[in-house]
């Protein structure tokens, strides 16, 4: 009986850690995205706050965009490849680049929160 019920408080004192642990690891890392969708040459995803973030990618052209769906403060924020990777972008609405030789090949775009950044990959 005493050895039951000392497995029991073990048991028990090892779910309470793990919890405990899981809860640090997730106030950490911020909550996930939601409606994660990218398909070639475009993709979208929503913000714990509400936004949603898309991007369209073709070889001449990339555009992405932060619609006024939700509460988000932050911005859109935007890399493109084409012979080599660009500089992050950002804007509060928009942002859109163009490529005449058509050497777009793929773009990143992330959602930023206060504790984490996530970097989606789009690929033409």
């Amino acid at each position: 009986m005493r050895k039951r019920i000392a497995t029991a408080l073990g048991a028990a004192a090892a779910a309470i850690m793990l919890a405990t642990a899981t809860a640090t690891a997730s106030a950490d890392t911020g909550r996930p995205d939601t409606g994660v969708k990218f398909y070639d040459g475009s993709g979208k995803f929503t913000r714990p706050c509400g936004t949603t973030y898309q991007v369209g990618l073709k070889t001449t052209k990339v555009g992405a965009v932060k619609r006024r769906d939700g509460r988000c403060a932050g911005h859109v924020w935007l890399r493109v490849h084409g012979n080599a990777w660009g500089e992050w972008r950002h804007s509060d609405t928009e942002i859109t680049l163009n490529s005449p030789s058509g050497t777009f090949d793929r773009a990143q775009i992330k959602g930023c929160g206060e504790d984490y950044c996530t970097t989606y990959d789009v690929y033409v």
